[in-house]
């Protein structure tokens, strides 16, 4: 079958470019009956004799049908270019319809992407399926939480809905993870490109860990590649790579086939693997039993109600007044990643079905003060997390406890470290780099010297104190303050 195989990707090629000429012109694929089946090794009828009568026809009832007839045209006339003998072997290969035109549109190549199986295809199949089974099995659990969600996307945006395998490939369907190349959530969006599509990305949200969010994202960006390349293979190398590194990889080798750009090492080895990847996680997904995954249950779909919190308040407040646990809330809302809604800014936060009502009964009778029940500490030179937790007023196993069980050994300047605070006493958000003080005394004169990284909305917070006091107090006429001025927080 080798030597046929240039020869079917030509045939394939001209049906492509039918497609994306269609791209657009009618959402929802059709089905239409062959016009005429080939019986080999009978020769087939040459192309000139297509009945001009039902192509007009088909154009009058819907250009995908005119498209798909004028596709098995243009097919058979390639086919007929073939002498007698290597044409009655072509159909007994590969049939009378080797592309299957006669159950898909002519814009088919829009809405599919090809499941081609070569040996890198075949080499990350049995990568998944065998040495990275558990793994594996992990990402198809954890892709029921959100397929339904995201093939519903997809289907709306007319893109392929084995994009979603895209993500599992990316993350392993894990809105949380992180990469060395600080590529965040289930999409991986750095964070040029995923606030080029409009994702919140500061030091309070990262909606690129949002999966509804992102996902949206990720469409509109994976669409804006497709339009530019014209192939969902390219789409995802240049999804990976970067637009330009496959241009430039194209205009090299002057191939617009990704299989042809991997031989010719235009692209690097992890871009020449993700196309494979994508494809042998599509294979695997789409029949799990074939490949020793029957017995793995997907997550059931993500379902939740949306309340609005108005200010900053940290998760274990907010899993109180839902009556959950924080770790739901956690995994509802992964777009929060300090634990904590921002400050001065009303959001959406999700909790689950049937908690919205009294969510918002409980949470309207915790006082403001009382809202945020942690803090964050950068570690300054010389700090231990005795000295830490003395200053904080809570106890060097609860730090630990808050922070992964952190080796008090192995302390780094500039180490953030989450500091638990007891929900009734009145409470604060640190900033990033905490002002220090000349008293820390609750009661008396304190003067702060301002770090870097501080705010004075943020000094309010953590002496308990309003930020007009503070203007007031030392005379600004701003709230703007600099590294080494001394702000008066008490007379």
């Amino acid at each position: 079958m080798g030597k046929w195989s240039g020869f079917r990707r030509q045939v394939g090629l001209v049906v492509v470019a039918l497609g994306v000429a269609a791209c657009g012109s009618n959402p929802e694929p059709v089905t239409v009956d062959p016009r005429e089946a080939y019986v080999p090794p009978e020769a087939p009828a040459p192309a000139s004799q297509a009945d001009d009568a039902a192509l007009a026809e088909a154009e009058a009832e819907g250009v995908d049908e005119a498209r798909l007839l004028r596709a098995q045209h243009e097919v058979e006339a390639v086919v007929d270019s073939l002498d007698e003998v290597n044409r009655e072997e072509f159909y007994l290969l590969f049939g009378a319809d080797p592309l299957g035109l006669s159950s898909k549109p002519a814009n088919a190549a829009c809405y599919e992407i090809p499941l081609e199986t070569n040996e890198a295809v075949d080499r990350w199949i049995e990568f998944f399926a065998v040495r990275a089974h558990d793994r594996f099995a992990t990402y198809l659990r954890r892709a029921g939480r959100y397929e339904d969600m995201i093939r519903t996307r997809l289907r709306a945006a007319e893109l392929p809905e084995d994009l979603l395998y895209l993500a599992m490939i990316e993350s392993g369907m894990n809105p949380n993870a992180y990469s060395r190349a600080h590529a965040a959530g289930m999409w991986q969006f750095i964070r040029g490109t995923g606030r080029r599509y409009d994702l919140q990305i500061d030091y309070w949200i990262d909606e690129r860990r949002d999966p509804f969010k992102a996902t949206d994202a990720a469409i509109a960006h994976l669409g804006d590649l497709y339009e530019e390349f014209g192939s969902w293979y390219l789409a995802a190398a240049a999804y990976n790579a970067g637009a330009g590194r496959v241009s430039r990889g194209i205009k090299r080798t002057g191939s617009t086939d990704f299989w042809d750009l991997a031989d010719a090492r235009v692209l690097r080895s992890e871009t020449r693997n993700y196309v494979p990847k994508l494809v042998a996680a599509a294979i695997i997904a789409k029949n799990p039993e074939k490949y020793g995954f029957d017995d793995v249950v997907p997550e059931p779909p993500l379902q939740f109600e949306t309340v609005e919190v108005p200010d900053a308040t940290s998760f274990d407040v907010l899993a109180d007044a839902a009556g959950v646990s924080e770790d739901v809330i956690r995994m509802l809302n992964p777009q929060f990643p300090r634990r904590v809604t921002p400050p001065e800014q009303a959001v959406e936060l999700r909790v689950p079905v049937g908690t919205a009502e009294p969510f918002a009964v409980a949470y309207a009778q915790v006082p403001a003060s009382e809202r945020v029940t942690w803090l964050e500490h950068r570690v300054q030179r010389g700090e231990t997390l005795g000295h830490i937790a003395g200053r904080y007023g809570t106890s060097v196993s609860a730090i630990r406890a808050a922070n992964n069980y952190v080796n008090p050994k192995r302390l780094q300047i500039g180490q953030k470290l989450i500091i638990p605070r007891s929900g009734t006493s009145a409470t604060r958000v640190a900033s990033a780099a905490p002002a220090t003080g000349s008293s820390s005394a609750g009661t008396g004169p304190l003067t702060v010297t301002v770090q870097r990284g501080d705010t004075l909305w943020a000094i309010s917070r953590r002496y308990n104190v309003s930020t007009t006091q503070l203007m007031r107090i030392n005379g600004l006429d701003s709230s703007r303050i600099h590294p080494g001025d001394r702000i008066t927080v008490r007379r």
